[in-house]
């Protein structure tokens, strides 16, 4: 059996985080997939503490390879960071994208959307 490279050494329980001129973003996965959590702190001192404790009792999540389940060091599909909301979720779960598109399409017929 060949070895295979493994490209992305993030594991998936990984905390990213990043700035922009007024902010310190931390975005921790969920341990059941989707959109990850995201908390803002302040760019400061006190708010860089808080974001690196953050990031240090962040619990490390072992993933033990099984061989129904093997190991999957890869990163998961690029997420949105955006927030859906309950009725945005129950739309998803309870439709198709075929049933989602016929229905924007009746929509666009009758004149309520663009």
């Amino acid at each position: 059996m060949m070895g295979q490279l493994d490209t992305d050494p993030i594991p998936p329980y990984a905390v990213t985080m990043w700035t922009n001129d007024r902010e310190i973003f931390v975005a921790m996965p969920m341990s059941k997939g989707g959109a990850p959590f995201i908390i803002s702190f302040p760019l400061n001192e006190g708010g860089l503490t808080k974001a690196l404790e953050v990031l240090r009792k962040r619990p490390k999540e072992v993933i033990l390879p099984t061989l129904d389940s093997p190991a999957n060091y890869t990163k998961p599909p690029i997420q949105p960071q955006v927030r859906v909301s309950k009725a945005q979720e129950r739309l998803y779960a309870e439709t198709t994208p075929e049933q989602r598109t016929a229905a924007q399409a009746l929509l666009k017929k009758l004149g309520l959307v663009k």
